[in-house]
Order: C-alpha cells, then sequence, then structure tokens
C-alpha cells in the first residue's frame, strides 16, 4: 500500500481524522513532504516569504487497529528512497551561534552524496525527523518534541531502525514525516538537509510495555529519549530510563545497573540547539553478554 504526500498534517492531536487503517504487521509506504512542504524552489530564497505555519509537514495520521491506551508501538522503518536534492538553512534564533544573516540553500544529490561545493561531498544518511502519536491531551506542533514522539532530532532513526511510542488514544493516531537526508548530533544549527521522500515501514502493537518515552533501537543498541526544557531534568531522565531498563533486563540491583550504565553506555544529544533540549542515552547490544546470550 502507498499513501501520497498530500495527507498532510502540522501536529499530533486526538482530533485528526485518521486517513488510513493499519493492520499489525502490514507494511506501508508513505510519500512524505519535504520541511517546508514545497515553498522552497531556489537558493537564497528570503526567508520572510516562508509561511511558516506550514513547516514541517507530516504525512498522517494512521489509525493502528489494536492499538489502546497503556499499549506501545512499534515501528520499524525499512526503506528511505529520497528526492535527489536538499534543503538547508539558517533561521534566526534557531542554533547554538549567532547568527549573522539568515540562508537558505538547495544542495543535490550525486550517487548517494550530497554535493557542498565543487569538490566537496558528503554520504548522506537519511532519517525521519517527525514520528510520533497523538498526544495524552492537546494538540502539540509537528516542530516540537515529547513523550509522544514528535520532531526527535534523532539521526538513528534510519532504515533498520525500530522506533517505540506510548499510546494514550485508541488507534495510536501515528504520523510521519520531515526526512532529512543529513543530521548531525545535537542540530547545532538548528536543523539538518531536509527533503523529500519515500518511507517504508511496518507497524507492531505491543501490549504491557510500558514506556515513558520514545525510545529507539538500532542494531547497535538502544536510545533512550528524553525531552525536557531544562537540559539537566532531560539528561537525569535519559539516564534513569536507561539505568531501569538495565536493572530489569538483567536482574542487578538499581545501584549496579547505575554503575554499568557509567561504565558502557553513552549521553548525547539529539538536539541542543535550545528548549526544548532532546537528549539520548544509548546502551549498546553488549549487554547481551551479561544475560548469558552468545
Amino acid at each position: 500500500m502507498k499513501l501520497e504526500k498530500e495527507n498532510v498534517v502540522y501536529s499530533f492531536s486526538a482530533g485528526h481524522k485518521p486517513v488510513e487503517e493499519l493492520s499489525p504487521g502490514e507494511v506501508l509506504v508513505v510519500e512524505t513532504a519535504d520541511c517546508f512542504n514545497g515553498q522552497i524552489h531556489e537558493s537564497e530564497l528570503n526567508l520572510a516569504e516562508v509561511k511558516w505555519e506550514e513547516v514541517f509537514p507530516a504525512t498522517g495520521p494512521f489509525y493502528i487497529v489494536g492499538a489502546q491506551p497503556g499499549d506501545a508501538m512499534e515501528i520499524e522503518i525499512l526503506d528511505i528512497k529520497t528526492a535527489q536534492q536538499g534543503i538547508g538553512i539558517l533561521a534566526p534564533e534557531t542554533g547554538v551561534l549567532p547568527l549573522s544573516s539568515p540562508k537558505v540553500k538547495i544542495l543535490q544529490l550525486a550517487t548517494s552524496s550530497l554535493v557542498i561545493a565543487d569538490g566537496l561531498s558528503v554520504p548522506v544518511q537519511p532519517m525521519v525527523g517527525v514520528i510520533g502519536v497523538a498526544p495524552p491531551e492537546g494538540e502539540i506542533g509537528n516542530g516540537l518534541a515529547g513523550i509522544h514522539g514528535g520532531r526527535l532530532f534523532t539521526k538513528e532513526i534510519r532504515p533498520g531502525a525500530k522506533v517505540y511510542l506510548p499510546v494514550f488514544h485508541p488507534g495510536a493516531l501515528l504520523t510521519l514525516g520531515d526526512v532529512q537526508l543529513l543530521l548531525g548530533d545535537g542540530a547545532v544549527s538548528g536543523s539538518g538537509i531536509g527533503t523529500s521522500a519515500e518511507v517504508k515501514f511496518r507497524v507492531e502493537v505491543i501490549k504491557g510495555m510500558d514506556l515513558e518515552g520514545p525510545r529507539v533501537t538500532a542494531e547497535a543498541g538502544t536510545y533512550f529519549l528524553a525531552v525536557d526544557d531544562n537540559i539537566a531534568a532531560a539528561i537525569e531522565s535519559a539516564c534513569s530510563t536507561a539505568v531501569d531498563f538495565i536493572s530489569q533486563a538483567t536482574g542487578l540491583s538499581p545501584e549496579e545497573s547505575y554503575m554499568i550504565a557509567g561504565a558502557i553506555g553513552q549521553l548525547g544529544f539529539c538536539q541542543g540547539a535550545g528548549a526544548p533540549y532532546i537528549v539520548k542515552f544509548f546502551v549498546p547490544r553488549s549487554l547481551k553478554v551479561l544475560l548469558g546470550e552468545e
């Protein structure tokens, strides 16, 4: 099944009407618009011409059959096919450094590399920038993140990864979009290189999986995400969730699990340019040795 990118929303809300029903195990290919929904066609565009209420479009929402509050959604990213160009911008008050002037640049792809300038290119790593479900209450714009997901700035959400999200409403109302060709840890300039794309994914409903917020699993291990306006609180939350995971997976005491987290874990930033901050704590799959696995 394939769904076109005209089916977009700009926020997460239980009030949105589903555009499609998906059963657990079903595979869907969706078209996603670039982060400006096709508004930018040339480099050096004046950002004052952008309709900012129409940025970060996401395709959906999808009603997931059988998903109920208290469940968890598992979204496996199977493939991402991107357009042959990307959009980079520098916008006021979106990065960690003072901005002398806004800038827009359209970058082309050559094979699987992004051409930065003559003689300078870098391999792309497409990832899904916005992914989430209807939040517990109210409406949250796609540009924000929270326990429901949203714009997570997590570069590991790429083919081969599984995203786990808590379910707050019947059907979950899953939405995704804002594919990035490249995005660095921390998103220090405020964004990556956005593009339109086709995303192929599969959904599953997991009963009894108690999630406090988003997490991502990849071949290398698991990333525990936390979002907070206070950077120290975000760090503490991500670390606490990871320690609880280690304790439950191994049977170790909280103190021993904390010790292990300090020895093998990796703390990083998904978005560190400003509040709300998004922090990730990585627990490598080598932890399986502690479980007696080969």
